[in-house]
């Protein structure tokens, strides 16, 4: 994948890195994050995309994208104290 927008790769942003705060605890479904947020995290292998259920009740039992961290995003954000 390339940057949504331009070449340039900049650090991450304290957004970007909540985002991956967020996902230590648990999945999140993609959907509710910012998409140049996801494709981000995905370029450079902090996270990873997957089907799991949906939490919620219009997709009951349904199978939906969740944004799931990787032993690289777990290095890039320390544990919380």
């Amino acid at each position: 994948m390339r940057p949504l927008n331009g070449t340039k790769t900049h650090p991450l942003t304290e957004h970007a890195k909540g985002v991956l705060r967020r996902l230590r605890r648990e999945a999140v479904p993609s959907q509710e994050i910012n998409p140049g947020v996801v494709n981000r995290l995905c370029r450079e292998h902090l996270a990873e995309i997957k089907d799991l259920r949906s939490p919620y009740a219009k997709h009951k039992g349904a199978r939906i994208n969740h944004l799931v961290i990787t032993a690289a995003g777990r290095a890039v954000v320390p544990l919380e104290s």
